[in-house]
């Protein structure tokens, strides 16, 4: 008994859940639109703000949707639930450039979404860094045999 009672969560959450398709008939813009909006939604909630706007941009263009035919939100799962706190704040670090803060809060979280989020935060932070670095070696200038800085 307690072995179909975990089954059963298991199968709803995964007929609820939204899933991209892989059909490449593009004759369907019903389907290509809804396609669309969850992309937009799933990019923007991990920080992809270019790819978000692009699926927006392309779904703008589409005919809008009757309310029937709109995707839910995707279900949270039980991973989603324990770093839920972690995620909202490193999110709202990421959210104004704070990437090291973002990446230092979402250290040790187990849910995808904020493992995504936690390796990129990290990226970006060393990205930054290579910048800055650049920069650095690029102020650097000669004049008479001595290195002079601006700083």
């Amino acid at each position: 008994m307690a072995a179909g009672t975990s089954i059963v969560p298991v199968a709803v959450t995964a007929a609820v859940a939204p899933v991209l398709s892989t059909n490449s008939d593009f004759s369907d813009l019903r389907e290509i639109k809804k396609q669309l909006l969850l992309i937009a939604g799933l990019t923007r909630e991990r920080g992809l703000l270019h790819s978000s706007k692009w699926s927006a941009e392309l779904a703008f263009s589409l005919p809008s949707l009757p309310l029937a035919e709109l995707q839910p939100p995707p279900p949270i799962t039980e991973e989603d639930a324990q770093d839920m706190d972690a995620y909202t704040l490193a999110k709202a670090y990421f959210d104004v450039k704070e990437y090291d803060r973002a990446a230092h809060f979402l250290h040790g979280c187990n849910s995808k979404k904020a493992y995504f989020l936690y390796m990129y935060s990290r990226y970006l932070v060393r990205a930054i860094l290579r910048c800055h670095s650049a920069f650095n070696e690029a102020s650097i200038f000669r004049t008479s045999g001595k290195v002079k800085s601006f700083k």
